[in-house]
């Protein structure tokens, strides 16, 4: 059981696996947060997203929702591969409490097209 005056995370972020071009969705659910903050990162690249209910990112497809001060989602508009990776979300406690989901991406890579040779007939 839980303190009751210190936040904690209500559920577990699942890893994702999703399609090239499609939405990813990421809730974090943190029960007693009461004058903490929330904030989400991405690991590999050390960016931070957001700060409780500000976007920090300038990543036009990045964006956040918040309900009740209870339920943070990150949300990825049109996955790309570059996407792919560990993405953190983090309450501000001492020591810090955090939890990560890794995103997957998945889609096909289109090839350059092939040059096209026209034989002249004789």
């Amino acid at each position: 059981m839980q303190p009751k005056y210190l936040p904690y995370f209500a559920e577990t972020i699942e890893n994702i696996t999703v399609a090239m071009g499609r939405d990813a969705i990421f809730p974090c659910v943190v029960n007693n947060l009461t004058n903490y903050k929330v904030a989400w990162l991405k690991e590999e690249t050390h960016s931070l997203l957001s700060i409780h209910d500000k976007l920090i990112t300038r990543n036009y497809r990045i964006s956040l929702s918040e309900a009740m001060d209870k339920r943070w989602t990150l949300r990825i508009s049109s996955v790309q591969e570059s996407d792919t990776g560990w993405y953190m979300c983090q309450i501000n406690t001492v020591p810090m409490l955090s939890q990560k989901a890794y995103l997957h991406v998945v889609g096909v890579k289109l090839l350059p097209e092939s040059p096209v040779i026209m034989m002249n007939k004789a």
